[in-house]
C-alpha cells in the first residue's frame, strides 16, 4: 500500500546536537520519489554547519522561532513565515542563538539522488569562522 498519509509518529528521527529532525519523506521513506520533507527543531545554540546538496534544491520554511541562515557568506534572521530557496551545490548553514526553538520545514528536491545527501564544508574557510 502507498505510504502517503504520515503521521508524527511514523517519521524517522534523526538527533544531532542541539538539534532534531523528523523525516517525512525522503529516499527509501515513503512514496515521495520527487521530494523529501524533513521537520527540523533547533534547540538554543543549535544549528546545521555548512554544506551543500550537490544534486538537490532546498527551500527552507520556518514554523517558529528565528535562526540565522547562511547562503554562502550572506546572512539573515529567517522568522516565522519566511523562507530562503537554495539551488544544489550552493553552501549553506545555520544556527539559532535564541531562547526559544526554532522549528522549520525542509523540502528537498530530487528525493532520489545518485551521490551523498550532503557535503560537509563546516572545517573549511571561510565557513568554520562563520558559525
Amino acid at each position: 500500500m502507498p505510504r502517503r498519509f504520515v503521521s508524527a509518529a511514523e517519521t524517522e528521527t534523526e538527533e544531532f546536537p542541539g538539534q532534531l529532525n523528523r523525516w517525512y519523506f525522503k529516499d527509501g521513506l515513503g512514496d515521495a520519489e520527487n521530494l523529501a520533507l524533513v521537520r527540523g527543531c533547533l534547540d538554543q545554540g543549535g544549528g546545521h554547519p555548512f554544506h551543500n546538496h550537490p544534486e538537490m534544491d532546498e527551500i527552507i520554511y520556518v514554523l517558529s522561532g528565528e535562526m540565522r541562515q547562511w547562503l554562502e557568506t550572506e546572512s539573515r534572521i529567517l522568522r516565522a513565515g519566511d523562507t530562503l530557496y537554495i539551488p544544489r551545490g550552493v553552501i549553506h548553514g545555520c544556527r539559532n542563538d535564541n531562547v526559544e526553538k526554532c522549528e522549520f520545514l525542509a523540502i528537498l528536491t530530487p528525493a532520489k539522488i545518485q551521490g551523498p545527501l550532503a557535503v560537509d564544508y563546516s572545517k573549511e574557510e571561510p565557513w568554520c569562522s562563520l558559525l
